[in-house]
C-alpha cells in the first residue's frame, strides 16, 4: 500500500474536495461572524479580534489550498493539521483550559486528516491534541496558565466560536460520512495483481547490465550483474552516489509507470537507462554504452573510408573520361565523314560499318558524359545553364539518335507528349535525362516491347517519362538504383555500369527536382522526373523567332 503521506489532494475525489474547500469557508464566515458581533456588542478590543484573525486562518489556508488549480499536494494535509491544532491550544490557553468552551477546537484537525483520507495522520493528531490538553491542565495547576474566569469579557465571543466549532464538527463528520457513501455505491472493481518485487532476481557480472532495487528514499537494496566499473556500490548505499550529475537522479525515480533515457555515471561512463516504479520505489537497469559508441564511431569511420574510396574512384573514372573524349571525337567525326561519303561512297561490304562506329562512339561518349557529370556532381562543380527547354522537342531529337539501336532490339520507340511542354533547365542536362532513361528502357526491354515517353505540365512544374515493359525492379532495387555504380538484381547478363539513373538523379537534384520510379519484376518500369517549368514570359520571345 502507497504511504498515505505521500497521497495528494488531487487524488481526492473532485465533489470531497469541494466540499472540504466549502467547509473551510463556512468557518471563515462563522468567524467574521464572531467578530461583527463583538463589534455590535461593544465587546471587541485589539487583542479578540487579533485572535479572531488567527483563528480564521485554518479557514484561509484550507480554502486555498484545497482550490482546484493549486498544486501543493503535499502541503494541504500538514498545513490544515498542524493549523487546526494550533489553534484549539490557543483558544484554551486564553479562555481557562479545562473548563474552556474551545476545547470542542480539538476535533476538526482529526476530522480534517480524514477527510482528506489520511487516517494516520488523524490518529496522530488526536494523539498530540490530548497530550496537548493534559499539558495545559497541569500548567493552570502549577500557575504557568491562568485558570477559568468566568466574568471575563471574552466568555461570550468564546462560546460563540465553540458553537461555530461545533458546526464544523458537524460539517466534517456529515462530509466524512458521505464520502463513504459515494465510494460504497462505486462499482466494485478487481484490484490489479501486485507484483511482488524480486528478491532473488540476478544478472551475470559481465552482461553489461546493472540491476538495482531502489526504495522510495533513494537507496539500494539490492544490486546484481556488472558493477559497470564502478567502485564501492553496495546494497544500502544511496543511488546519487553512482551519477556524475546529482539532478539527474530524478530521472531514475519515476513516480508511476516507466520511464527510459541515457544518463552518466561517476566514473564517466554513458548508460542507458530504464525505470518502472513499484510500490515500494523502483526497478531500475543500467545497460554500458561503451561498447555501443564505439561500434557506431567504427562504422562512422568505415563509412568515412568507403566514401572517401568512392571519391577517389570517381575521380578516377573522370580522368579517364576526359583522356577518352578527345579520340572519342576525333571517332566519331571520321565516322560521320564515312557516313556522308565526303571522300566518295564505302564498298558495298563495309557500308553499313561507319553507321555501326558512330553508334557505339555515341553511346561511349554518353557514357564518358555520365562519368564526367557524376564526378562534377559529388565535387559540387556541376554549373548548369537554365534556359527554357521544350521537353517534347528534346525527346524528338533524343528518338532519332536512338531508332537504329532500339531497332536492333527489336524495340518500338513512341512519343505520347503531341504539344510544347517547355522546362527551365539545362537544355545539355534535359538531353542526357533523355539519353540515359531511353537507353535503360531499351536495354531491359524484351523484343516486340513498346518503350513510351511522355512530357506535361504539373502545377509550376513539369514532368517527363520514360515507360517500358520489361524486366523491372523489386522494391528494394528501386531504393538502390538511384546510388552510381549500382545494378538492379535482374540487369543480371545485360551490360552496364549502373551510372544512368544516378546520373538523371544528381540532373534532377540540381534542377530542384526528383526522380520518382514505379517499377515491380517482370511488369516494366516508368521513370518520371521532375524539373521547374518555364516562365510564359521567357517562352513568348522564342515562339515569335520561331514563327
Amino acid at each position: 500500500m502507497p504511504n498515505e503521506y505521500h497521497r495528494g489532494v488531487n487524488d481526492l475525489p473532485d465533489l470531497a474536495r469541494k466540499r472540504l474547500q466549502f467547509i473551510h469557508l463556512v468557518w471563515l464566515v462563522l468567524t467574521g461572524g464572531v467578530g461583527l458581533a463583538a463589534l455590535i456588542g461593544g465587546t471587541a478590543d485589539s487583542a479578540l479580534l487579533a485572535g479572531l484573525v488567527m483563528a480564521a486562518l485554518p479557514g484561509i489556508v484550507g480554502a486555498t489550498l484545497l482550490h482546484e488549480r493549486v498544486q501543493a499536494d503535499d502541503l494541504v494535509g500538514p498545513f490544515l493539521v498542524i493549523g487546526w491544532t494550533l489553534l484549539a491550544m490557543l483558544g484554551i490557553s486564553a479562555t481557562g483550559v479545562t473548563l474552556s468552551p474551545l476545547t470542542i477546537l480539538f476535533a476538526i484537525a482529526p476530522l480534517t486528516a480524514m477527510n482528506l483520507e489520511k487516517p494516520g495522520m488523524a490518529a496522530e493528531a488526536a494523539i498530540f491534541s490530548a497530550f496537548a490538553f493534559l499539558a495545559a491542565a497541569v500548567m493552570v495547576r502549577i500557575g504557568l496558565l491562568p485558570p477559568a474566569n468566568p466574568t471575563s469579557l471574552y466568555q461570550v465571543p468564546a462560546m460563540l466560536l465553540a458553537f461555530a466549532a461545533l458546526v464544523m464538527v458537524g460539517l466534517l463528520a456529515w462530509s466524512f460520512m458521505h464520502a463513504r457513501q459515494e465510494e460504497a455505491a462505486l462499482p466494485v472493481i478487481a484490484p490489479e495483481a501486485v507484483i511482488p518485487v524480486r528478491q532473488d532476481l540476478s544478472l551475470p557480472e559481465e552482461s553489461g547490465l546493472l540491476l538495482l532495487d531502489v526504495s522510495e528514499f533513494g537507496r539500494i537494496r539490492t544490486l546484481s550483474g556488472d558493477m559497470l566499473g564502478l567502485d564501492g556500490v553496495k546494497a544500502g548505499g544511496l543511488l546519487a552516489s553512482l551519477l556524475q550529475d546529482e539532478s539527474e537522479l530524478s530521472l531514475l525515480k519515476p513516480a508511476n509507470g516507466r520511464t527510459h533515457g541515457e544518463i552518466t555515471l561517476k566514473n564517466g561512463r554513458d548508460v542507458a537507462f530504464v525505470a518502472e516504479a513499484h510500490d515500494e520505489g523502483s526497478i531500475l537497469v543500467l545497460r554500458d554504452l561503451t561498447e555501443v559508441r564505439a561500434s557506431t564511431l567504427e562504422t562512422r569511420s568505415r563509412l568515412e573510408e568507403a566514401e572517401a574510396r568512392l571519391r577517389g574512384r570517381t575521380a578516377f573514372f573522370a580522368s579517364l573520361g576526359h583522356d577518352l573524349k578527345t579520340p572519342l571525337n576525333a571517332i566519331l567525326g571520321y565516322a560521320d565523314m564515312m557516313r556522308a561519303g565526303i571522300r566518295g561512297p564505302m564498298p558495298e561490304p563495309y557500308k553499313d560499318y561507319p553507321e555501326i562506329i558512330h553508334e557505339s562512339g555515341q553511346d561511349l561518349l554518353l557514357l564518358v558524359e555520365d562519368i564526367l557529370d557524376l564526378a562534377k556532381a559529388e565535387a559540387d562543380r556541376q554549373r548548369l545553364e537554365p534556359e527554357p527547354v521544350d521537353l517534347t522537342a528534346s525527346a524528338q531529337s533524343v528518338l532519332r539518335q536512338l531508332e537504329n539501336q532500339a531497332e536492333r532490339a527489336g524495340v518500338k520507340l513512341k512519343l505520347k507528349a503531341t504539344r510544347e511542354v517547355w522546362a527551365e533547365a539545362d537544355a545539355r542536362a534535359v538531353r542526357q535525362i533523355w539519353q540515359n532513361l531511353v537507353s535503360n528502357a531499351i536495354k531491359y526491354s524484351v523484343s516486340g516491347g513498346t518503350v513510351t515517353l511522355d512530357a506535361r505540365d504539373e502545377g509550376n512544374a513539369t514532368v517527363l517519362s520514360v515507360t517500358d515493359k520489361g524486366a523491372g525492379m523489386s522494391p528494394e532495387d528501386v531504393r538502390s538504383v538511384l546510388e552510381p555504380f549500382t545494378q538492379g538484381s535482374n540487369s543480371k547478363g545485360r551490360k552496364g555500369t549502373g551510372l544512368g539513373l544516378a546520373v538523371v538523379n544528381s540532373f534532377a537534384q540540381l534542377h530542384g527536382g526528383q526522380v520518382v520510379i514505379d517499377s515491380a519484376p517482370n511488369k516494366g518500369t516508368k521513370v518520371e522526373v521532375s524539373l521547374p517549368r518555364a516562365n510564359p514570359a521567357d517562352i513568348q520571345p522564342l515562339e515569335d523567332a520561331a514563327e
